[in-house]
């Protein structure tokens, strides 16, 4: 059974030369130093609802994910806004890609996103996307299985 952040994870595989990483801005900032841009930050999920249904517990959670790349320190407007085309290019295969996924409920409508820049101790631009997911295929509910066997894969024996 996949996780959530596995199958967003398998997502962002399908786009080519970029990394990804699942942490939160602090722990993100300093290991971006050392891994190759442009990246994709999954952000820990604050916050998201659990959806019980007769047959499935499926997992909701509210997403921010980051798009990333390299710029110069001191940028002027026109190199930074390519960069920011650049990252909103990635949010858009992404969010293809994840549609085509089969893994979550399609994301449709607008897609609210955020730039910034100088948030981070390295020199990144980037956007970010806020969106709830929706695990299509959630954990089966069987009533011939315990509850820990359910929820954890296994029995507590």
């Amino acid at each position: 059974m996949m996780t959530v952040e596995q199958k967003i994870k398998s997502v962002v595989d399908k786009m080519a030369g970029v990394t990804y990483i699942f942490d939160n801005w602090q722990t993100a900032n300093i290991r971006l130093d050392k891994l190759p841009l442009p990246a994709v930050l999954n952000l820990l999920p604050v916050s998201g609802a659990l959806s019980l249904g007769m047959t499935q517990l499926k997992d909701y959670p509210n997403c921010m994910i980051a798009f990333m790349d390299k710029s110069d320190f001191d940028f002027d407007g026109t190199e930074n806004d390519s960069v920011i085309e650049r990252c909103k290019n990635m949010a858009k295969e992404f969010v293809l890609n994840l549609n085509r996924s089969g893994l979550f409920e399609q994301v449709t409508g607008d897609i609210p996103y955020s730039v910034f820049y100088d948030k981070l101790s390295v020199n990144v631009t980037g956007i970010t996307i806020s969106l709830q997911l929706k695990e299509l295929s959630g954990t089966v509910l069987c009533p011939t299985k315990s509850v820990e066997e359910i929820v954890y894969g296994k029995s507590k024996e």
